[in-house]
C-alpha cells in the first residue's frame, strides 16, 4: 500500500481527501501544528521518519486580503516552502493551487491560458507552482477556484446557509464570475488523477459559470431558504464597505479543462447532493 502525506490537515479539502483515501492509501494528515512547511528541519523531519511515496499539499495561506499585508509569510508558505519538501522528497509531488494566478480580464481560463496574477496570493500560488515544476521531476498541479463543502468557517456554502438560516443580510459581489467546484468533487479528482498515474497541469472547476450572487442564490434555493436577505454589490463597493478588503481579484474568472482525463461537474446536482447529506 503506498504511503501519502497529506499537508495543511485542518482545511477542508484535506479533511474530504482523507476520508477517500483512508482505504486505499496508508495516510499521515499533518495540521500546521505538526507541520510547519516554511520549516526546513521540521520538513526534514516528517519525511525522513514517514517515507511518502506521494505529498499532497494542501498546506496554503489563503487569506488573500492578508497575503497582501504579510506578504513575506505568503511567499514563505505557498512558494518557498516547495523546496523544503525537494531536498527530502523524489516521489509523486501534488500541488493544489488556484484560479488567482489568472488577471480575470476574459477567463474562463485553460491548462494553455497566460497566467498573469494581480496580488500577493495569486503570485506566492504561481511561484509555488513554478517550484514544483522545476524541483520534481513527477508532479501534479491541480488549480481549483471557490471551493465548498464540509462545515469550515472558509466555506462559502457555509457563510451563506448559516447566514440566511438567522435571517442575516449578506451583501454578496455580482461582478466576481468563478464557476465553483465542491471539495467532493475535487478530492474525486485527485483520486482519479492518482490512480490513472497523470502528471502534469489540470484545471477543475464545475459546468456553471456564475457570479458569487448567482451561486449564492442557489445555494438558497436548494437549500429552500429566504433569498431576499441576499442582496448584490459591486467590488468596488464592497472595499468601500469591509475593513482590510485590500486584494485585487481576478473579476471574470473560471477554470475549464481541455484535458480528457477530467470529467464535467453539475454545480446543481453537487449542492443537491451536499443537502441531501446534511
Amino acid at each position: 500500500m503506498k504511503k501519502i502525506l497529506l499537508t495543511g490537515g485542518n482545511g477542508q479539502l484535506a479533511k474530504q481527501v482523507e476520508l477517500k483515501f483512508k482505504d486505499i492509501y496508508e495516510l499521515v494528515t499533518l495540521s500546521k501544528n505538526d507541520l510547519d512547511v516554511t520549516n526546513r528541519e521540521n520538513v526534514e523531519s516528517v519525511l525522513v521518519n514517514f517515507k511518502p511515496d506521494i505529498i499532497i499539499n494542501t498546506a496554503a495561506y489563503t487569506d488573500v486580503d492578508a497575503c497582501e499585508i504579510n506578504s513575506d509569510l505568503a511567499y514563505d508558505i505557498n512558494g518557498h516552502s516547495i523546496k523544503h519538501f525537494s531536498k527530502f522528497f523524489k516521489g509523486l509531488f501534488v500541488q493544489i493551487s488556484t484560479d488567482y494566478v489568472f488577471d480575470g480580464q476574459n477567463g474562463p481560463y485553460d491548462e494553455n491560458s497566460e497566467t498573469n496574477p494581480l496580488g500577493i496570493y495569486g503570485k506566492s500560488k504561481f511561484l509555488g507552482e513554478k517550484n514544483v515544476e522545476k524541483l520534481f521531476n513527477d508532479y501534479l498541479i491541480i488549480r481549483t477556484n471557490v471551493l465548498f463543502g464540509g462545515n469550515s468557517k472558509a466555506s462559502f456554502l457555509s457563510w451563506v446557509v448559516q447566514s440566511l438560516l438567522a435571517k442575516k443580510t449578506i451583501y454578496v459581489v455580482e461582478d466576481q464570475i468563478n464557476n465553483p467546484v465542491s471539495i467532493f468533487d475535487i478530492s474525486h479528482i485527485i483520486k482519479l488523477l492518482l490512480l490513472k498515474k497523470k502528471t502534469g497541469l489540470f484545471h477543475v472547476g464545475s459546468d456553471h459559470l456564475c457570479s458569487r450572487f448567482d451561486f449564492a442564490n442557489m445555494i438558497a434555493e436548494v437549500w429552500n431558504l429566504d433569498k431576499k436577505y441576499i442582496k448584490p454589490i459591486s467590488t468596488d463597493k464592497l472595499k468601500k464597505k469591509v475593513k482590510n478588503y485590500i486584494a485585487k481579484r481576478p473579476l471574470r474568472s473560471g477554470l475549464i479543462s481541455i484535458k480528457k482525463e477530467i470529467p464535467s461537474f453539475s454545480l446543481e446536482d453537487s449542492l443537491i447532493k451536499i443537502k441531501s447529506s446534511s
